[in-house]
């Protein structure tokens, strides 16, 4: 009972052990993040929505940073403005950071070009042979 206890640490549409995009969103110098949900409906068609998730003091992720989450939990807090809607997020206390391939190759890409726009520089048009 215990190891399913663990294995449904995250509820409501979210699955420990799955990886995840986490969007980055800045507003009024304070910092949102939220991760892209997905929904089958009945008749096949897939409806996308967005839900807000917070993680631990001192954890900042870059905008479009792929995670797994390990551990996590549903957070509900009162909303300053309105009492009879509460602010809802999913508090994120373990995951791993995964490295997006697309991401990488890009990055590797441009210093590749940058190392040889350097290189080219180095050498002055009087000693190219040719």
């Amino acid at each position: 009972m215990e190891s399913e206890i663990k294995q449904d640490a995250i509820n409501y549409k979210i699955m420990a052990g799955r990886k995840y995009r986490v969007f980055k969103l800045v507003f009024d110098d304070k910092v949102f993040y939220r991760i892209q949900m997905q929904q089958k409906n009945y008749d096949d068609t897939v409806s996308k929505f967005y839900r807000q998730v917070t993680f631990k003091k001192g954890v900042e992720l870059d905008n479009e940073t792929d995670i797994i989450i390990h551990r996590g939990f549903e957070n509900v807090r009162r909303n300053p403005k309105d009492d009879y809607n509460p602010i809802s997020s999913i508090m994120i206390t373990d995951f791993e950071i995964v490295q997006n391939q697309e991401k990488v190759q890009k990055e590797a890409l441009e210093d590749y070009n940058k190392s040889l726009e350097e290189a080219n520089e180095l050498i002055p048009d009087e000693e190219i042979p040719f």
